[in-house]
């Protein structure tokens, strides 16, 4: 089953013919009219008011293709005509602004990409690479026709169910990161697993399921009870330990600490201290011992992860994480030298990274130290160059610890534009999502 429509030789033919004097208009007016610099979340109000889908071209600057589209199909006054009756046309810079945030919740991985949204955001179905005009309002009417490959191939499956397809449909979805209509049919996979005959493969989108749900910052009840039942089933496979930490973590985003042990430890026992995933099991154990406030016992799970992965030979940047989370017990622990100590090997060996000023300045507000905390999130801040919805959550923390509250709503508001799916960006809200009390300087 071909799910997507990809470029040929014969649509690179066809490009090529088209007359010369268009290509030659390197810099010709496009036909599309196209909306910019505008949040998503505006252009999705936009879309739901006039009742159509956003057709959106997440681009690059130093995309050849891009500007090949440009110059010839987003050109073309029949392509024009069709947009202006049928979608809302948006263009969006992968690496500036919001582009960010649009790039990596789609996963848009090549340039050009397409994609088409219906007014709740829900990706309809993408165009990837260079299309003449002709053939690009054919594939685009399709997919706004609800006619695509890929829509019509979920449709078939609630029509006639075929664990096959539905594995190429499950892949494809991952490949987007569209959760929402990934999770039942992979459900309905591992649900029905014992008559199927794959267990495997159906185990293994299982974990791509929980990992991505897990890396959005929650499961789906019905995706995490899946995972708890099967997790026991899979003895040593390497796929359990995907799917130990993301219930892992999700139990103790609940605060089930018992729970979360559990699923940590048996996996443990299960792949043992040689597999892949153990350096994050021991790293996710720390923290969960540091939740329960057993500290000695977070040390020795954060301990035994930064030695594994020394071993292993991780980069510096994954042994600064280490070095975080040592920090972060110890300072939960009242070990405040110590804590220091360990917050600045971490970021001697993480580098420039804003997230690890994100952390840094969490560990401060636990400490006390406002200001210090104030100065880490805006050195976030800086480095992400204003794009980072935890550095801005990170910033509304600690301005809020130092007593600006105008300041604290204004970053959490900015947190909220950059990452508007994760609740925890709330004004009232750290980025732990926990407002930090106090105010004061160090």
């Amino acid at each position: 089953m071909t799910i997507l429509r990809r470029f040929t030789p014969a649509l690179l033919a066809a490009l090529l013919a088209a007359p010369a004097a268009r290509a030659a208009e390197g810099t010709a007016a496009l036909a599309v009219p196209f909306v910019q610099g505008k949040p998503l979340a505006e252009l999705l109000k936009r879309a739901k008011a006039e009742n159509r889908p956003l057709m959106v071209d997440v681009y690059a600057t130093w995309c050849g293709p891009c500007k090949l589209m440009d110059r010839t199909t987003f050109s073309d006054p029949a392509v024009g005509a069709w947009a202006k009756a049928h979608v809302v046309p948006v263009k969006i810079d992968a690496e500036k602004g919001d582009g960010r945030w649009v790039a990596q919740r789609y996963m848009v991985s090549a340039f050009p990409t397409i994609l088409f949204l219906d007014p709740s955001g829900n990706e309809i179905d993408r165009i990837v690479a260079v299309y003449p005009p002709g053939p690009f309002v054919t594939v685009a009417t399709s997919v706004v026709d609800g006619k695509s490959p890929l829509v019509e191939a979920i449709a078939s499956l609630k029509k006639k169910w075929s664990p096959r397809e539905a594995a190429a449909v499950a892949q494809e979805l991952a490949r987007r990161n569209d959760v929402a209509r990934m999770r039942p049919v992979v459900l309905r996979l591992v649900s029905e697993e014992d008559d199927l005959g794959n267990p495997e493969v159906n185990v293994q989108l299982l974990a791509l399921l929980a990992g991505l749900e897990d890396w959005q910052g929650r499961l789906d009840p019905e995706t995490g009870d899946l995972v708890a039942t099967v997790l026991p089933r899979t003895g040593s496979d390497p796929s359990r330990g995907v799917l130990a930490l993301a219930l892992g973590r999700d139990q103790l985003r609940h605060g089930d600490v018992a729970a979360a042990r559990e699923t940590v430890s048996s996996t443990l026992r299960a792949l043992g201290d040689r597999s892949a995933y153990a350096p994050d099991l021991y790293a996710l154990l720390g923290a969960i011992e540091r939740k329960a406030g057993r500290y000695d016992a977070s040390l020795a799970a954060l301990t035994t992860a930064a030695k594994l992965s020394d071993a292993t030979g991780a980069p510096a940047t994954t042994r600064g994480e280490r070095e975080m989370d040592l920090a972060e017990t110890l300072a939960a622990a009242g070990k405040k030298t110590e804590a220091r100590t360990a917050r600045d090997a971490a970021l001697a060996r993480w580098g420039n990274d804003p997230e690890a000023y994100v952390r840094a300045s969490k560990i401060s507000l636990t400490l006390k130290a406002y200001s210090e905390a104030l100065a880490y999130a805006q050195k976030a801040v800086g480095l992400s160059k204003d794009q980072s919805a935890s550095a801005q959550a990170s910033l509304g923390a600690a301005l809020d610890a130092t007593g600006d509250k105008a300041g604290a709503a204004a970053a959490w508001k900015r947190a909220a534009e950059l990452d508007p799916d994760n609740p925890e960006y709330r004004p009232g809200k750290g980025a732990s999502g926990k407002k930090p009390g106090g105010g004061g300087a160090s």
